[in-house]
């Protein structure tokens, strides 16, 4: 499927059904007139880029957009951890809106299966609820992650996450994930610092957006 269609798609998606979108910015001009984003430095950019406020202040979640047609492209978009998070973390490339800087918090892929909740076009999918692990029962029921999930995304997004873990990450720490869901939602490795009464690190999170 042509690019353009994906992210026409996404777009209604995200404009329709997601709940804490104030934006959606393109990385170029487009069909729909939508706002669009900059970078300086390395010039290599997602797609979109997504403003949403969760009661908890502006965060901005950067797109990278994949046609599933092949499983190929999915499993070539590891390239938003080599170069999208890499060079913003490192300080090589800097985003910016109405030529103010700003700061991504998330790093996700999407497809146009997104919409359905996983990835790939043909996935078998796994109910959380129907596991045999106790643990994986508890953690869905708390949205730590997805209720159900398609056995590829699953595979995948543990690898990029394995792959995250070999970055030497700096005060700079994005979310990595993926964008998925009846109902648009973000399931991400985050860092999370926000609890006083432990101590920080990287965890699960299944956020709607």
């Amino acid at each position: 499927m042509d690019e353009d269609k994906i992210e026409i798609i996404l777009w209604d998606w995200l404009k329709t059904k997601g709940q804490n979108i104030l934006k959606i910015y393109f990385n170029r001009k487009n069909k729909l007139n939508a706002p669009t984003f900059k970078t300086k430095g390395i010039n290599k950019k997602p797609d979109f880029l997504i403003k949403i406020d969760r009661g908890f202040g502006i965060e901005f979640i950067a797109v990278e957009i994949k046609d599933n047609t092949k499983s190929k492209n999915i499993l070539d978009s590891g390239k938003i951890l080599d170069i999208y998070y890499e060079n913003f973390i490192n300080k090589k490339t800097k985003y910016f809106i109405d030529n103010k800087q700003i700061r991504i918090n998330h790093f996700v892929i999407a497809t146009q299966s997104s919409p359905l909740g996983f990835l790939f076009k043909k996935e078998k999918i796994k109910i959380a609820k129907e596991s045999q692990n106790k643990s994986k029962k508890y953690v869905a029921s708390i949205g730590l992650i997805p209720q159900s999930e398609g056995d590829l995304s699953h595979q995948f997004i543990r690898n990029l996450w394995s792959r995250h873990n070999r970055i030497k990450l700096k005060e700079i720490k994005p979310s990595i994930g993926i964008l998925i869901g009846i109902e648009p939602s973000i399931f991400i490795k985050i860092f999370v610092d926000w609890l006083k009464d432990k101590k920080p690190k990287w965890g699960q999170r299944f956020w709607q957006i």
